[in-house]
């Protein structure tokens, strides 16, 4: 169950127009009713779907009007997350995933904070886990934070910046977010953020997590999971983060990187661990694969 916190009685609800909230599905019928309903009432809902094999017929269970936007084809999280902010018509656009909720009150703690910091900005809400654990990742790809380094709850008083913006939930004036060039569409899935992420360190855009704005994210609740499924996603990824070590002319061996998933590969064939197998595997092939971060 989510955890909720309840709305002081002064608070304004956000103006109509004033924000979107984007969500990118892909067979996320069991989550996306739950997604819609936590947007507040006056703000527009964009929902874009990646040609969902599953279709969409739950749509007409939705709690609330959305615009919807259908990509014919599985484009990847960042083309559509682009597209969708493309069909907004307010002046900040929030990209929510299908399996994270809206607690009450925090859109508007969002917009509160973009007024009070100003622009350019990135707002991004607090995101927790369903047991209520802060879900914290404080450096892309090229600077990561390790877990015992990373903030504990008692030592966020407030508001503060960081380095890295997760995918997950995070508000940008939208206008400011297509200038910047959206996410990089040359990757398919995964590591669009930290991609972002490098674009706004370098110009200076800061990335500010707003406390008191919280977003509850059951993750990977966003499609169906299956041993053929882990090894698409650990592929995708794989190439996703070669694709950056190139756009960033960072080196990488391609061929330590091969010889160490295949001896993963070798070790969870003799422990008969056939999701630790699709993982290595995956990214395995995603080495071996072709250059670019697309599906194919």
């Amino acid at each position: 169950m989510f955890p909720s916190k309840p709305v002081p009685a002064a608070e304004a609800a956000p103006a109509a127009g004033e924000v979107a909230v984007v969500f990118v599905t892909y067979n996320s019928a069991g989550v996306i009713g739950r997604a819609v309903a936590s947007v507040p009432a006056g703000c527009a809902a964009v929902i874009v779907d990646n040609a969902s094999p599953e279709g969409t017929a739950w749509r007409s269970g939705l709690a609330r009007p959305a615009e919807f936007v259908a990509m014919g084809r599985n484009a990847g999280f960042g083309t559509a997350c682009n597209a969708g902010a493309r069909a907004a018509r307010a002046r900040y656009v929030l990209f929510l995933n299908p399996d994270a909720v809206l607690e009450p009150g925090s859109l508007a703690r969002l917009l509160e904070a973009a007024r009070r910091y100003g622009a350019p900005g990135v707002f991004m809400p607090t995101i927790v886990g369903e047991d209520g654990k802060a879900m914290r990742k404080e450096g892309s790809v090229f600077e990561p934070v390790p877990r015992r380094a990373r903030l504990g709850r008692n030592e966020v008083a407030g508001d503060y910046c960081t380095r890295f913006v997760h995918g997950a939930a995070f508000m940008m004036e939208r206008a400011a977010f297509l200038e910047l060039g959206g996410f990089d569409e040359a990757i398919f899935l995964y590591h669009e953020d930290d991609d972002l992420s490098l674009r706004l360190v370098e110009r200076r855009i800061p990335i500010t997590v707003v406390a008191d704005a919280r977003v509850v994210h059951a993750g990977g609740g966003a499609s169906t999971p299956s041993l053929a499924h882990t090894f698409r996603v650990n592929r995708a990824k794989k190439r996703s983060e070669l694709y950056l070590y190139a756009k960033y002319r960072r080196r990488r061996s391609r061929v330590r990187d091969a010889a160490v998933l295949l001896g993963g590969c070798v070790l969870a064939a003799l422990l008969l661990d056939p999701h630790r197998f699709m993982i290595r595997a995956g990214k395995l092939a995603g080495v071996l694969g072709a250059k670019a971060a697309g599906p194919s």
